[in-house]
């Protein structure tokens, strides 16, 4: 009899153990939480839908309307998007690089093919793979750069 109590105290350790590697401190079986609910609270963590929504759209009007520039219209638009990823980035508490770079290369991608229509057609997706590039990298650091602005001023000397 000693040695089913023996056997038990380890299957409960272990299902201690389990749950702790869970991180939600909740036993499996008996949890309140199913496995799907677990992995939509972490996958909301890592990307934002809504922030990348609302990131998309501003990139676009800022890359197209800071591209009106006659000659440099390219360069001023890539610089119009950087200063918006670099306030979005400041602006927001958590660090959203991902989807502001990601929102960066979809605005740059659709503002390229807008402008460069002929082009586009000629050349293809390489020439598409410029925009795509190019917003892709600098949405990311300007994001990156402003966030970097804030933890800089918000830390406690």
């Amino acid at each position: 009899m000693t040695q089913r109590t023996r056997t038990r105290e380890a299957d409960d350790d272990i299902s201690d153990l389990l749950s702790d590697i869970d991180g939600d401190g909740e036993q499996r079986t008996g949890g309140s939480e199913s496995r799907r609910s677990r992995a939509k609270k972490r996958v909301g963590n890592l990307f934002s839908v809504r922030y990348f929504g609302l990131a998309t759209v501003v990139l676009t009007v800022a890359m197209f309307f800071g591209g009106v520039i006659p000659f440099i219209g390219s360069l001023a638009g890539l610089v119009a998007m950087f200063a918006v990823s670099f306030v979005l980035g400041a602006l927001t508490s958590d660090s959203k690089v991902a989807e502001t770079a990601l929102a960066g290369a979809i605005a740059g991608g659709l503002t390229f093919a807008l402008k460069h229509i002929v082009a586009l057609t000629v050349g293809g997706f390489p020439i598409a793979a410029i925009g795509i590039i190019s917003g892709l990298l600098v949405a990311g650091l300007g994001a990156y750069f402003g966030g970097d602005l804030r933890d800089g001023l918000t830390r406690e000397i």
